[in-house]
């Protein structure tokens, strides 16, 4: 009886993979269950170890029993080939399944004339989380199962430590009520320039006053012309006083805030609700994005004696996705741009994405976002975040492959 696909995938049970500095390529397929990997050799050369020593553990969490193979470096590919042969002599070629998503040039060449036409399986991973058999003929291409989660990925990269913001209970209960009078009241009027002045004056423990005349506010005084909107300041402290947020001092015809003493209740004041903003509608889109798993905030990152700091990062497709959250007219949007666009280089590698979330209109800067792959969320567009954050995710999904380089 002739063998059907779907059990020839399972024949398979060891895979050899080329340890490379990209690491996702070497881990979805190896993790699906569909393939029922039982064993891996990870071929690496000297320069490689260290990411072919996190790979082999990884896999022996899962369950995956690996071998680390060393491969001296070749430039001749009648020596790769006499190599690649003498690294699986003793494996049944009917039982071998080759992973060429992460070898090079030179090994790609000398696989396919080691191996082509013989029962060894050959196959890779598209940017996109595709897998694709090049041999045997015939075998369907299907996407990765979503089996990698956050910490795991980022130890595949080599952080070491990783730590995410935990809010105790009074602590989401705070968050959760100064964001929703911001986007109830701070977004829905464009009145972010109020929302930072005073943000900015109350997180620096700087005293200011509004003043009511007229049926008016004024800010300290009555003949004060600013851009800020007294009026609608004085009701957005006011509901954040009946929630007992903050404090008001109201005498008379004047309202100023107390003075806040708890440090992590001042910087989320500043700019902390942007961050926790952001995460709490990425959360909200996990029941509407499949893919996306595994969110966090606040995330203290350790490599080595090297520290690192993401505002949230989350997995969607077995990739790593980073937003950075900036507020503040001094916002170096440029500086921010370029800080992203090498911490996802450094966290998740080349398929790893990048976002700005900023109050600050992103202007002349979009160029720059643009060529370095980096999406922005305005402060034209915090209103609906959550929608704009829903196309720019599902975008970078499926557009991936588009970015190989």
């Amino acid at each position: 009886m002739p063998t059907k696909p779907s059990d020839m995938i399972n024949q398979y049970s060891t895979h050899l993979v080329f340890a490379d500095r990209e690491m996702t390529p070497n881990l979805g397929p190896i993790l699906d269950e569909r393939l029922i990997v039982k064993n891996v050799l990870i071929a690496y050369t000297p320069n490689l170890i260290e990411n072919a020593k996190r790979l082999k553990t990884i896999y022996n969490a899962h369950n995956i029993k690996a071998e680390l193979r060393p491969i001296e470096p070749a430039f001749e590919i009648s020596d790769i080939v006499s190599d690649l042969k003498n690294l699986v002599k003793e494996i049944p070629y009917e039982q071998l399944a080759f992973n060429i998503s992460c070898a090079s040039k030179m090994y790609t060449l000398s696989v396919f004339k080691a191996f082509e036409n013989t029962p060894v399986g050959l196959y890779y991973l598209l940017p996109n989380d595709q897998f694709k058999w090049i041999q045997p003929n015939g075998l369907a291409e299907f996407n990765i199962a979503d089996n990698l989660q956050l910490e795991e990925f980022l130890h595949a990269h080599g952080i070491e430590q990783m730590d995410a913001v935990k809010l105790t209970p009074s602590q989401a209960s705070f968050a959760n009520g100064l964001v929703n009078a911001i986007q109830k009241i701070i977004l829905q009027q464009h009145a972010l320039t109020t929302y930072q002045f005073f943000s900015t004056h109350f997180a620096r423990g700087k005293s200011f006053k509004l003043i009511l005349h007229n049926e008016h506010y004024y800010l300290n005084e009555i003949n004060s012309h600013t851009r800020i909107n007294a009026d609608l300041l004085v009701g957005f402290l006011r509901k954040l006083h009946n929630q007992n947020i903050l404090c008001l001092n109201m005498n008379d015809n004047e309202i100023s805030p107390r003075a806040e003493h708890d440090g992590w209740r001042r910087t989320f004041f500043e700019g902390g609700w942007l961050e926790y903003y952001t995460y709490r509608a990425i959360l909200e889109l996990k029941a509407e994005i499949p893919k996306l798993k595994d969110v966090a905030f606040g995330v203290k990152l350790q490599r080595e004696n090297a520290h690192d700091e993401a505002d949230v990062l989350f997995i969607a497709n077995n990739q790593l996705f980073i937003v950075e959250c900036k507020t503040g007219a001094n916002v170096n949007v440029n500086l921010h741009l370029q800080r992203l666009d090498s911490l996802k280089n450094r966290l998740g590698g080349v398929t790893a994405h990048g976002l700005l979330v900023t109050t600050e209109d992103i202007g002349a800067n979009l160029n720059k976002a643009n060529l370095l792959n980096v999406g922005v969320i305005d402060g034209k567009q915090l209103m609906d975040l959550k929608t704009h954050l829903k196309h720019w995710i599902l975008n970078e999904i499926s557009h991936t492959w588009q970015r190989k380089e």
